[in-house]
């Protein structure tokens, strides 16, 4: 008789871990590069010796060949994790060199003018005449008008101005932000010190500038914005309160392109393509994914999303059970083997807590609302929503300090509108894109002027951001998540090993609050 194990064997399970730890030696490799080095040196030695017992043992009849295999992906992708990590990490360090009053040449690339702030976005960058990486942010100030007014994509802003160096490690973590966003440099300079040299804008700059334009001149300034950050994830011109209160009742995440914006063209295309061969149609939506992941200006939460629609279309052309679980692991290996520090990244965390969410109690707490005689489609809608909430709990109260308590009931009533405001837009852009029909847009605005008053009504409910404060010590509530999920199969101890958990999880959490 086989023997069984209370979790199943996942070879990116072994992986994702191994990745994981990978994670924290990159990280105290940036405090302190000798720590670093014996860390990872410790945690890669550990896996190969790991690979070549579960090789002894594969090779002997004792185990099955896929836990070679997870260890040696294990050991793979730790590898060019802890490699990536380190060199990016002596990058970013060089741009010290860099700190100090310069003078600065560099291209436009991003315009921010929220809430009255005036910022620019430069890649490009010559400082003191030596080429520079990454981008810089730059305040722009003035008495009288802004220069930023009159500023396009690919314009080219010269001016002298104290340097400072963006650093990786910021109140003792990780700058996340900074990091996926390559901006190594901050400046703060006044209007009428800097010199511009107009130019033209690359082919994906003018593609998104046209569209904004297109909403903006159809649908108003306020409902434009909304609207183009919805489809594109870029929020440079929406206003920071809209922002604050779709995130208040937990809609946030339309702002922000992730993998619900990915199912919704996936959704599309699958209707117009479904008279075809799927092997035919699968090319199609990767490459239309490709193109998404683009517009979204390789964005980690697409990134996933475009990660796990490729591993799922790889099962039609050579077969496989699709598993959520695994699709996941494998996203965040890939993803973490070229941009390490993406797993410090509040975007980053929150996709995949969504998505592991979704992997570990969906399915279960659809099955509970079935039995107790409920539609599968409203069960199945339940148990995705309440289950995003919960995988994402631990994020937002570590980073945001909140929970939003309307968040779950919310995303269920208001999905479906949601998804009709995507395709609705999405499909009248097309059409608005012919001279002369850019008023078709009207009804995309009478659209998202109702979800917007919705949003900003439910911001008013009391007690719908609730404000809870907790460290990084909050990350251990994934165990017991893990624990109660369906992946954890040991079905007499289960009950024991949650509540173990759940006290240990207590005792961690109430420790390092003190």
């Amino acid at each position: 008789m086989e023997k069984r194990f209370p979790i199943n064997f996942r070879a990116f399970l072994v992986a994702g871990i191994a990745v994981i730890a990978a994670e924290f030696c990159i990280y105290f490799y940036i405090i302190n590069r000798a720590v670093g080095i014996v860390l990872g040196c410790v945690l890669l030695c550990g896996i190969a010796a790991a690979f070549v017992a579960v090789a002894i043992l594969c090779k002997r009849g004792k185990t099955k060949l896929r836990v070679p295999i997870g260890f040696a992906l294990a050991l793979v992708f730790a590898l060019c994790s802890f490699a990536v990590g380190a060199v990016s990490s002596d990058k970013w360090r060089d741009c010290e060199k860099f700190a100090g009053y310069f003078g600065v040449y560099g291209r436009v690339c991003a315009i921010d003018s929220r809430s009255g702030e005036y910022r620019v976005e430069l890649d490009g960058l010559t400082i003191d005449g030596k080429p520079a990486p990454g981008k810089m942010r730059v305040t722009v100030t003035s008495g009288d008008g802004n220069i930023v007014e009159t500023l396009n994509f690919g314009d080219m802003l010269s001016f002298a101005a104290n340097v400072r160096a963006s650093k990786l490690i910021k109140n003792g973590g990780v700058n996340g932000t900074d990091y996926r966003t390559d901006t190594r440099f901050y400046v703060s300079v006044d209007s009428r010190d800097i010199t511009v040299k107009f130019g033209s804008p690359r082919p994906i700059e003018k593609f998104l500038s046209g569209i904004h334009t297109l909403l903006v001149d159809n649908m108003g300034d306020r409902y434009g914005n909304i609207a183009y950050s919805m489809l594109t994830g870029d929020k440079h011109a929406l206003d920071s309160e809209i922002s604050d209160y779709y995130s208040a009742v937990g809609l946030g995440h339309i702002l922000a392109v992730s993998g619900l914006h990915i199912g919704f063209v996936l959704m599309v295309l699958g209707f117009l393509l479904s008279k075809l061969d799927k092997r035919i149609s699968a090319v199609i939506m990767t490459a239309a994914v490709i193109g998404y992941v683009v517009i979204a200006d390789f964005s980690p939460s697409v990134v996933r999303a475009a990660v796990m629609a490729a591993v799922s279309s790889a099962t039609i052309f050579f077969g496989g059970r699709r598993d959520l679980f695994s699709s996941l692991l494998c996203a965040a290996c890939i993803i973490l083997s070229v941009k390490p520090l993406y797993a410090f990244d509040v975007g980053f965390l929150l996709s995949f807590g969504a998505i592991g969410g979704i992997a570990l109690f969906a399915n279960g707490i659809r099955r509970v609302l079935v039995a107790h005689k409920a539609n599968n489609k409203i069960g199945s809608a339940v148990g995705a929503s309440v289950s995003v909430s919960l995988g994402i709990l631990p994020i937002q109260i570590h980073y945001f300090g909140s929970v939003q308590i309307l968040a779950a009931l919310v995303n269920i009533v208001l999905l479906p509108f949601i998804t009709l405001n995507f395709v609705v837009t999405l499909c009248l852009l097309c059409v608005a894109a012919i001279p002369g029909c850019g008023g078709i847009l009207v009804v995309g605005k009478g659209l998202f002027a109702a979800l917007d008053y919705v949003a900003y009504g439910l911001s008013f409910v009391p007690l719908a951001n609730i404000h809870i404060y907790a460290r990084s010590s909050v990350f251990a509530c994934y165990a017991i998540m893990f624990l109660a999920s369906e992946f954890f199969m040991m079905r007499r101890g289960k009950p024991i090993a949650v509540l173990y958990a759940l006290i240990m999880c207590g005792i961690i959490i109430a420790v390092s609050a003190v």
